[in-house]
């Protein structure tokens, strides 16, 4: 024998009133938003940016994270030449594409190398091309140094806390510009 039993009402009452602290929580949250929408640069200037930290030798760089798509392991990488040319290591498969594999360190000016293991980095604006970084990169809030304004000082806590590092533009970095910061 079955008993029909009238089901909970699993939908918010919508006709519920809010609390004082919970209107100054939502005023908060779109203030902070519409601070988001401003473009200028005195938006910028007053804030902490995020970039990827990139370790290539003792130097540190910042590919500011607007312009990363992605991050993963370098897993599998399919040479094109025998000696890099241009900073081109080969080329991998992801999501469907094949992209070029450049080599940062050789775009900044290292040695080329031969290793086929580290991290990629997929770009945003340039879905051909990828960054090879031989060590893990960071995500790491930075603040400007207004005096120069290719260069931060990592703002977060942890190994690079306080230290600076040269913020890197990747249209240049594609175009072989000698000059990278952005």
């Amino acid at each position: 024998m079955s008993q029909d039993k009238p089901k909970a009402s699993r939908h918010r009452p919508a006709a519920q009133a809010e609390s004082p602290r919970a209107r100054l929580i939502l005023d908060e949250r779109t203030r902070r938003l519409a601070q988001l929408d401003r473009t200028g640069p005195e938006a910028v200037s007053d804030q902490a940016s995020s970039v990827l930290l990139c370790p290539v030798g003792e130097n540190l760089y910042g590919l500011p994270m607007i312009d990363v798509a992605s991050l993963r392991p370098l897993e599998r990488l399919s040479r094109t030449a025998t000696v890099p040319q241009g900073g081109v290591m080969g080329l991998v498969a992801d999501s469907g594409r094949v992209r070029q594999v450049l080599d940062l360190g050789h775009l900044l000016g290292a040695p080329a190398t031969r290793d086929a293991d580290g991290y990629l980095v997929m770009l945003k604006a340039h879905p051909d091309f990828a960054l090879r970084l031989g060590e893990r990169p960071l995500s790491v809030a930075v603040a400007p140094d207004p005096a120069h304004p290719e260069r931060a000082q990592v703002a977060g806590l942890g190994d690079h806390h306080a230290k600076t590092l040269v913020i890197l533009s990747v249209a240049a970095l594609l175009a072989a510009d000698v000059s990278v910061g952005a």
